[in-house]
């Protein structure tokens, strides 16, 4: 609680002002603290942009799930490209496993679903009559029964005599439990997301309840009848088959074809044969008595996509020199000693634009020559410019080589121009797979013993090297002594743990740790000065007193 100020009232002081003067000098103290703070506030924001750069640098060049760029899989360096003749017949796409050449593929049957179709379930058209939705069974068992020439109860839906009034119905050997309460609406959606494998739909408009397998291949959709549903929904049943369960539709049928005169089957229309990936687009059933003849032969063409590749390999070269060139250039910046991060009281002296170039140069060089990023450079340069697989592979080899120019700091360049790394695609596709994904027999850990890592970084083609540096330095996984990746320890990342506990928040905690003690130094200081201008205004206002007092005794005795 502040003591009582008297400000000037005897002495005539700005006392305030003498205050405020005093403290200043106490308060730089407080002032280096907050720049500090700020400083460090302005490293963590800059290594959390670099560390944003090189993580998506990784996702895009070293991630499983983008196969189109992944340089780790031989998908996307040995990319190849397949043409149909008649894509309105199949569409075929090239794994990286095909085999270059032309291949016939004729369609003699496309696959098709299982499917059993009710129509004109409550008779004639009064949408009075018709089934809702909305409506429970016992409330649709009467409107069936009620269809029935005759009004014939037992071809109503059948209850068990039991206090739920349910019955079990099986399809495709899956049970589901029917209550009288459920509305049609609930009964499809047990069935729909049960593991029957079915989809179940009526539809208002034609009165038709139809049941379709989700997925094509031969087959047919059985049921045991449970409540006599399907009955009373006016499904024909076909004859049982042995087991206490009838099959209800049409089967579903395989996909039939020829591939150079060789016939195969596939459940589905979409099918994958050494390395080419199928679909069949026309309907065409043999079943029909029509000859698909040779309207239905297609013939494919596979050949190396040299361009597809050749942007691949262009794209990661230009994207890898992007943010060597982005990290360099924070580790070259230019530090200013002489402009510290402005105080609350410097800013108020300062225009907009004064305070934004002076901050621009009190932000440059924060992490000029940092050995983290400096070494995360180094083992990057290191990875790309060691030969692969006992020395049998280079990236010279494929025209790509490191500048030679120092001002370049380890910059890749595509020699000629690129056409040597287009005619090493050409020629030899297999060896720039190799270059690159070269999978080691051990495995990533950030906890590999020496031994094991220079064996690994021994074994390993250019792309997993590269994804084990970056791991070490931004993976989100401890290891065996409870770390982070480098950067994740020093600085942080959102969205992860490591947003809030790292190296620079650590020190930043610190830091506000002395602001308070500082603080608090400060107010005892203020509050002490406070106390003794107090005093000395009153030691001066009964200075005063007496001196009047004695002014009047003066007067008094000179009359």
């Amino acid at each position: 609680m502040s003591s009582l100020r008297i400000g000037g009232i005897a002495s005539g002081f700005d006392t305030d002002q003498i205050v405020y003067d005093l403290m200043r000098i106490e308060r730089l103290k407080a002032d280096k603290l907050y720049q500090n703070r700020q400083v460090m506030e302005w490293q963590k924001e800059q290594f959390r942009e670099i560390t944003n750069k090189v993580r998506s640098f990784r996702d895009t060049y070293f991630n499983l799930l983008r196969p189109e760029t992944n340089l780790m899989s031989a998908f996307s360096l040995k990319r190849m490209q397949a043409i149909s003749s008649n894509t309105e017949i199949v569409e075929v796409t090239a794994g990286a496993d095909a085999l270059i050449g032309e291949t016939t593929f004729q369609v003699i049957q496309s696959a098709t679903k299982a499917e059993a179709q009710a129509g004109g379930i409550t008779g004639g058209s009064d949408e009075g009559k018709r089934l809702n939705l909305d409506d429970t069974m016992e409330v649709i068992s009467e409107k069936l029964a009620a269809a029935i020439e005759g009004g014939a109860e037992e071809k109503g839906l059948k209850f068990n005599e039991n206090n739920d009034f349910t019955f079990t119905l099986t399809i495709n050997g899956e049970s589901i439990v029917v209550n009288k309460k459920d509305s049609l609406r609930a009964v499809l959606s047990k069935i729909n997301n049960s593991e029957a494998g079915v989809q179940a739909h009526y539809s208002t408009f034609s009165d038709t309840l139809t049941i379709t397998a989700k997925e094509t291949g031969a087959g047919s959709i059985t049921t045991d009848d449970g409540g006599n549903f399907f009955s009373a929904f006016g499904f024909n049943l076909n004859e049982n088959d042995g087991t206490g369960n009838y099959t209800i539709g049409e089967a579903g049928k395989d996909a039939k074809f020829k591939i150079n005169g060789f016939e195969g089957t596939r459940a589905s229309n979409t099918f994958t044969i050494e390395g080419l990936t199928y679909t069949i687009n026309r309907h065409i059933d043999e079943s029909d008595g029509s000859d698909p003849g040779v309207d239905s032969l297609v013939k494919i063409t596979v050949s190396l996509d040299v361009d597809g590749i050749y942007e691949t390999i262009e794209k990661f070269v230009n994207d890898y020199n992007t943010l060597i060139e982005e990290i360099n250039a924070k580790l070259d910046e230019k530090l200013h000693r002489d402009f510290s991060p402005l105080t609350d009281e410097q800013k108020e002296e300062m225009k907009d634009k004064e305070i934004e170039k002076w901050e621009e140069k009190a932000q440059s060089g924060l992490l000029r020559r940092d050995p983290l990023l400096q070494n995360m450079l180094l083992e990057m340069r290191q990875a790309l410019y060691e030969s692969v697989g006992e020395g049998k592979h280079h990236l010279t080899e494929i025209g790509i080589m490191t500048s030679n120019d120092y001002r370049d700091k380890g910059k890749l360049v595509l020699l000629e121009g690129g056409r040597a790394l287009k005619a090493a695609i050409a020629e030899n596709p297999d060896k720039i797979v190799e270059l690159f994904t070269c999978k080691p027999a051990i495995d990533y850990s950030p906890d590999l013993a020496a031994a094991d890592r220079a064996q690994r970084y021994k074994e390993a083609g250019l792309a997993h090297r590269l994804s084990d540096i970056l791991n070490d330095n931004i993976r989100t996984t401890r290891d065996n002594s409870g770390r982070k990746g480098i950067l994740l320890e020093r600085a942080g990342i959102e969205g992860d743990l490591s947003e809030i506990n790292n190296f620079y928040d650590r020190k930043i905690l610190e830091v506000n740790k002395s602001i308070d003690r500082v603080n608090e130094m400060l107010w005892r200081k203020e509050e002490q000065l406070y106390r003794q201008f107090t005093a000395m205004e009153k030691a001066l206002q009964q200075l005063y007193a007496q001196g009047d007092w004695l002014m009047m005794q003066m007067s008094q005795w000179n009359s």
